[in-house]
């Protein structure tokens, strides 16, 4: 089979113990070459709270959790499998922004392996109505597919509240709540404890609007994976 990235080939790279075992062998969808432009963030040392990719001199968690820790009202940790170097750049370029579905293929099965264990309800964040009509798919429930997914959240239309630039950090992030339960959701998500999953972390205003909303609405505890971060 050809890599997905690259069109070159892909070595599967069978055993004869592999081939002598008549089960279902899993292949991947990219060549040696382009998995290893990707840098897998778990042999590194990261934040304990957002997963961040710390260096030498960095303190664990990281100031920007600290200044979150201060402000936001819930108990919050996220981790990331990916750093989003230029390969990871590439891909959401071509996966999320170009639409190409084939690419889910990609990290799918590494993110779902990460999951199929857990013992929350996996909860993927959700993207805008136009969003899913301009792009045809949520990018995130796309790398999910097959497992059982939660999906009580929704988008919602934004308010002009006044100017951006004379808020704080918290009033913004509670003032911009950009979700919303769906209908008959909440017995769902009440007393449970849940996993929010969203493609990339960038600054964590997102996956903390989530995680509030869930945690108001009478979640046990809500942590988050990304694939990249």
């Amino acid at each position: 089979m050809n890599c997905l990235l690259c069109n070159g080939q892909v070595d599967q790279g069978l055993t004869l113990s592999q081939i002598l075992s008549f089960q279902a062998l899993t292949t991947d969808s990219v060549c040696s070459a382009c998995r290893r432009q990707f840098s897998p963030l778990n042999r590194v040392k990261t934040c304990r709270l957002c997963g961040r990719k710390l260096l030498a001199a960095m303190p664990d968690p990281c100031l920007d959790c600290e200044k979150w820790r201060r402000g936001f009202p819930y108990p919050f940790a996220s981790r990331s499998l990916y750093e989003y170097n230029d390969a990871m750049r590439e891909f959401m370029k071509r996966y999320k922004f170009m639409g190409d579905y084939r690419l889910r293929a990609v990290f799918s099965p590494i993110l779902k392996a990460e999951l199929r264990t857990t013992h929350r309800l996996i909860v993927p964040i959700p993207v805008h109505e136009s969003t899913m009509a301009t792009r045809g798919f949520n990018q995130v429930t796309g790398l999910l597919e097959s497992l059982k997914l939660c999906e009580c959240l929704a988008t919602r239309e934004q308010q002009k509240t006044g100017r951006q630039s004379a808020k704080n950090r918290l009033t913004r992030v509670l003032a911009e709540q950009p979700f919303k339960l769906k209908p008959d959701t909440q017995a769902q998500i009440t007393a449970k404890p849940v996993v929010l999953v969203d493609d990339v972390y960038t600054t964590g205003t997102t996956i903390r609007h989530a995680a509030g909303l869930l945690m108001a609405a009478g979640a046990a505890s809500v942590v988050g994976l990304t694939l990249a971060r």
